[in-house]
């Protein structure tokens, strides 16, 4: 049960690292000039990474 403890731990840090970066990137000035679409879609590649990772913790 150890390992899955240290497993889980590994995958919240993971997701917690990404839901960081997404918050950083939108509140950076990187996105002023991108269209709308543009926005939209890196954030439903990287929010369904960051969900891809959560489900992780339960599974692992």
């Amino acid at each position: 049960m150890q390992g899955s403890t240290s497993n889980q731990g590994m995958f919240w840090s993971q997701a917690r690292e990404l839901f960081e970066q997404i918050v950083s990137w939108l509140d950076s000035d990187s996105i002023c000039g991108l269209e709308h679409s543009q926005i939209e879609s890196n954030l439903l590649e990287n929010g369904y990474e960051l969900l891809t990772r959560l489900l992780q913790t339960k599974i692992f």
